[in-house]
């Protein structure tokens, strides 16, 4: 009897290694399918879009008529006419123009490719982090994300942002993980280059080098910092020379368009004491009656509400440091007042009320959510944090850039794919553990009956299954 359940026993777990070696070989084609995926989802949303919208200028909103008009004077060869914006994406944007004929329907689609290396990225991301299973299950988050599709619609940085970001974690965990000079010229040299496209990291290898010192021996670490430091400044240095000698002036790659004025103290009054409205201080505070004279997007403009947010932030600390601390939440889930229509934070009414359409809200609100999601993975991931220091040290980064500064929700999302790749570790996880014990379950009632109990070196079907799913 005890041999027929031993033969029974080992029949099953035969087949459910063939079942899990067949399963193996179809992941190899589970990636481009993934891709096609996304591939469709974008081009069915960007078929939709631009058959409501006109192919003019009347489809642009927001910042996307500074991009545009930057784009057509460097094909008009009146070169970079405007300190407000760095210059790798109006690039983009004119060679995409010389190729569609100047279409603003033709720039929709040729983004689509920077949407799939996105996806693409994210998988390799999560490899990276923790496996293949990881990889795919991020890659297929992020080829069905809201956010992540409706960034090639759109002519705003984020589309090249978003894959350059990811360039610089994959870059950074290989340099930390095989540590050489050679290594850090690149991460180094990618920060320089996602600093032309939004200069966010500007300051990230400084608190990089930091960091390094707690992981690598400090004579390394400052070795590797520097050259780190060096070749990020050599990429930005043609752009700042250019600055210079065309507006007379050295600054932070672009101006800031008030940015640190709108984390000070006193922009929180005006909206939790007198009553104003996001769209109200930008039409009657930053863009009111004679605004030429002090425009935020100047260089004598710039350094006029820089000056004004430190003597705001020096006279009332205790308010600066209240509202930094709310930043570093409406960072990542949307500001009540910029990203929640002037009301709470997860309201859907708000949502329809700005026009998002019902289907769209709801996508909203989920992208919304996934930090929260990625946080609670991270407490389930914790044994992974030592190994994981280089994202999570570029997270915390940007939640505090943002805190010191101005926080909406827009200028996290480039930042989604590596809250997927967190989100689909923390299911494989979940996963695994239940695996772990189930299989403690079979073991057990194997040594019933068999009689015997299974030696811990004793090699079994269902650790084959476990290591091969891993693999």
């Amino acid at each position: 009897m005890f041999k027929q359940n031993s033969v029974q026993g080992e029949s099953k777990l035969i087949g459910l290694e063939r079942f899990s070696l067949a399963h193996i070989y179809a992941k190899r084609w589970v990636l481009p399918l993934i891709l096609l995926l996304g591939l469709g989802l974008r081009l069915a949303v960007t078929i939709d879009w631009n058959g409501y919208q006109p192919n003019s200028l009347d489809r642009l909103v927001g910042d996307e008529p500074g991009y545009d008009n930057m784009a057509r004077e460097l094909l008009q060869g009146f070169g970079f006419t405007w300190p407000g914006r760095v210059p790798l994406y109006p690039i983009w944007l004119a060679g995409v123009y010389l190729l569609t004929n100047g279409s603003y329907i033709g720039v929709a689609y040729v983004q689509l490719i920077p949407g799939l290396v996105t996806i693409g990225l994210t998988y390799w991301l999560g490899c990276r982090l923790l496996n293949r299973t990881v990889g795919l299950t991020a890659a297929f988050f992020a080829a069905i994300s809201y956010i992540l599709i409706h960034q090639s619609l759109h002519l705003l940085s984020e589309v090249l942002y978003t894959p350059t970001v990811l360039l610089v974690v994959l870059a950074l965990f290989a340099a930390v993980k095989t540590p050489s000079k050679q290594r850090f010229i690149w991460v180094g040299m990618l920060i320089g280059v996602s600093n032309l496209i939004r200069p966010s990291l500007l300051l990230f290898p400084f608190f990089l080098a930091a960091t390094l010192l707690f992981a690598l021996p400090w004579r390394k670490a400052l070795v590797y910092a520097s050259v780190m430091i060096v070749s990020s400044l050599l990429i930005i240095t043609p752009w700042i020379i250019h600055n210079y000698l065309k507006y007379d002036a050295v600054f932070a790659l672009q101006t800031s368009n008030a940015i640190l004025w709108q984390g000070s103290p006193e922009y929180y009054n005006l909206i939790h004491e007198e009553g104003y409205t996001y769209m109200r201080i930008w039409s009657e505070v930053l863009y009111g009656p004679g605004w030429q004279e002090h425009d935020p997007n100047s260089v004598a403009g710039d350094r006029y509400w820089t000056n004004r947010a430190i003597q705001s932030i020096k006279s009332d600390p205790l308010t600066y440091l209240k509202f930094a601390a709310e930043k570093t939440i409406t960072f990542w889930i949307g500001d009540s007042n910029a990203d929640w229509g002037d009301t709470h934070i997860f309201n859907y009414r708000a949502l329809r009320r700005i026009g998002y359409l019902p289907g769209d809200a709801v996508q909203v609100m989920i992208a919304r959510i996934l930090p929260i999601v990625a946080a609670l993975g991270l407490l389930k991931l914790r044994t992974h944090w030592k190994k994981w220091w280089p994202m999570l040290a570029l997270l915390a980064y940007f939640t505090l850039l943002h805190a010191a500064t101005h926080a909406e929700v827009r200028l996290s999302e480039p930042l989604q794919p590596l809250l997927l790749v967190i989100i689909a570790a923390a299911i494989f996880s979940f996963i695994r553990a239940g695996r772990e014990t189930s299989r403690r379950d079979v073991m057990n009632e194997n040594e019933v009956r068999s009689g015997r109990p299974q030696r811990a070196d004793e090699p079994s079907a269902l650790q084959f299954l476990k290591e091969a799913n891993e693999w």
